[in-house]
């Protein structure tokens, strides 16, 4: 895993493992709010856009915490 490649853990800034766990965790919570929309996406409807929509805001959620962050290449 990520946290046992040749790293001793006095290495990892306590500050950033948080703030990292923190996002990871509210992408998380936004990613099953995307699940559990229940959305046929074949078929066009207003449903299926807010879904779309929904999705198109959780990734550019993603992106802009990997900006904030630093992860982001």
């Amino acid at each position: 895993t990520l946290f046992s490649q040749n790293a001793v853990p006095a290495t990892w800034n306590q500050i950033q493992v948080t703030q990292l766990l923190s996002g990871l965790n509210q992408q998380l919570e936004q990613g099953e709010k995307c699940r559990r929309q229940d959305v046929e996406w074949e078929q066009p409807s207003l449903g299926s856009e807010n879904a779309k929509l929904a999705l198109k805001s959780y990734f550019q959620g993603i992106n802009q915490y990997l900006q904030r962050t630093g992860y982001h290449h």
